[in-house]
């Protein structure tokens, strides 16, 4: 198949870049620079220019406190972009694969959300996530929407950050009561790529399997990399930042691809991605 992946520069986009070729497909990548999915007109050109048969969406405003400051912005990229490349696709006959979050949900359910779990974020990220996933599942008949969480890869993430903190201090606090299920962005392409592959179109949760709390991940990218610096378990009221996020953000995957253990891609990670670097990540 010929793909074109948007948000190329992401740490989702790069794996796709990577594994598609790997995969016998054609691939057209392109960042932000090349392709704002915001710009209607810049959608219709690059669709007309490259006639791909499938479109995979990881192009986001992913700053979950920054959505909550720019807005409009927020809302541009990650509602109206998706928006835009449901249009075009439905007249070209593309098919529409768009990456959004377990951000869609409140986090207050006792349980792993499943997919049709009814939304409701708490968020402006989480708000413009779901409003993209609406214009998708609306807009064109072939459409896959896969929500994800905790996504880390190249560049810079939160396994990074930790480790280069670590460098700095003696300690540090982490919150103990907001769960999520941490996804290797390499992982979750070779899911991703499954899914177009398998040809199914609908909603699908795709994570690695199992969850954690945050100070639970940390303490085990800690554990793999050999830091000794304390971690410290706090509750995330002592932690207020501007968003809101869901206590309980853990995704039910039900007929979907199956991925395996966060710790086993933390550690694949982990000697894959940062093994030849200085361990802080600068």
């Amino acid at each position: 198949m010929r793909v074109l992946v948007t948000g190329s520069n992401g740490q989702l986009g790069l794996e796709l870049a990577g594994i598609l070729p790997e995969r016998g497909h054609e691939v057209v990548a392109f960042a932000r620079e090349g392709l704002d999915v915001a710009d209607p007109e810049a959608v219709e050109r690059a669709l007309e220019e490259n006639s791909p048969e499938v479109i995979i969406n990881a192009a986001a405003y992913t700053d979950v406190d920054g959505c909550e400051e720019e807005r409009d912005l927020a809302y541009c990229v990650n509602a109206l972009g998706p928006r835009n490349l449901a249009q075009v696709c439905e007249r070209r006959g593309c098919q529409l694969l768009h990456v959004s979050t377990n951000y869609v949900f409140d986090g207050e359910s006792e349980r792993p959300y499943e997919p049709f779990d009814p939304p409701k974020p708490i968020s402006a990220y989480g708000r413009t996530k779901l409003a993209g996933e609406e214009h998708v599942m609306r807009l064109t008949n072939r459409w896959y929407v896969v929500r994800t969480a905790g996504v880390y890869g190249r560049g810079r993430n939160f396994v990074r950050t930790m480790l280069r903190v670590a460098g700095e201090r003696d300690s540090l606090k982490v919150k103990d009561d907001e769960f999520i299920s941490p996804t290797y962005a390499r992982d979750l392409a070779e899911g991703i790529v499954g899914i177009i592959e398998a040809g199914r179109y609908g909603l699908y949760h795709l994570t690695n399997a199992g969850s954690c709390s945050w100070y639970e991940f940390t303490r085990e990218i800690f554990r793999l990399a050999g830091v000794e610096t304390e971690v410290i378990p706090i509750p995330g009221s002592q932690y207020p930042l501007p968003a809101a996020r869901p206590a309980n953000g853990v995704l039910s995957s039900p007929g979907g691809p199956e991925l395996r253990h966060w710790s086993e891609a933390l550690a694949d990670y982990l000697e894959r991605e940062l093994a030849a670097e200085d361990p802080s990540g600068r």
